[in-house]
């Protein structure tokens, strides 16, 4: 099992639409996965309530971080292969390290110098996560909402911003889609959104699947990387 956060220490970064299209790519492809929403707002119990929840998916409401572990206990009944969790779009969010360990950490954001700040902030409380905790953490940022058709500047800037100050990004990122905001409106996945007539299905599902692969390919290097970072700890 393969525990995910996204966190972000502002909100607005496409945080929880990130996490969604992650369990929704994962479900089609026949992974079983638990979703904790640890935001106060609770938007992914409200996806969750709407019709059209893949049968795969499972919701879990975690409104305080004590509530995290009794969300993931609830989870595990339901044998997920994945726990990803959305967290509150704060600096706060970041309080969840203390209640479970991630294989992952994700902060997504925008092409925006506010974002890649709070980023940087972000990955700085993962990396001070991590040392209290003895295991260091991976973390990765993800941009959002990028543009289909034009890279504007200030995608470059960020993105040299950031691995300025030593932050890796995935190398896929999330194309601003009309379908990834229909999903918290008409719930579901792909499939209820193609039932309802919406349009440029097709390439959503292609960004989305390039999304999983990056998510599924950091995963694997890290855990081929363990056992080479332990041998030469030993010696």
């Amino acid at each position: 099992m393969a525990n995910i956060a996204f966190i972000s220490p502002k909100g607005g970064a496409g945080k929880t639409t990130a996490a969604l299209a992650l369990a929704l790519g994962l479900a089609g492809r026949g992974q079983k996965v638990a979703l904790i929403d640890s935001d106060p707002n609770k938007p992914l119990v409200q996806w969750g309530a709407l019709p059209g929840r893949p049968a795969a998916i499972t919701v879990h409401a975690a409104p305080t971080i004590q509530d995290i572990r009794d969300a993931v206990r609830e989870a595990r009944r339901h044998e997920p292969e994945w726990v990803i969790v959305d967290t509150e779009g704060s600096v706060r969010g970041a309080m969840v390290f203390a209640a479970l360990r991630f294989d992952l950490v994700i902060t997504p954001l925008t092409a925006s110098q506010l974002d890649a700040a709070e980023a940087i902030k972000a990955g700085q409380m993962v990396d001070s996560f991590g040392k209290r905790a003895g295991n260091r953490l991976l973390h990765r940022c993800l941009m959002t909402r990028v543009p289909a058709a034009i890279r504007p500047r200030s995608l470059k800037t960020v993105v040299e911003q950031l691995r300025g100050a030593g932050i890796e990004i995935l190398p896929a990122a999330l194309i601003e889609k009309e379908a990834f905001r229909l999903f918290f409106a008409l719930g579901g996945g792909f499939e209820t959104l193609e039932a309802d007539g919406v349009t440029g299905l097709a390439a959503a599902r292609q960004n989305t699947d390039a999304f999983v692969d990056a998510v599924i390919a950091t995963l694997d290097d890290a855990t081929a990387a363990a056992p080479r970072e332990t041998a030469t700890a030993g010696r």
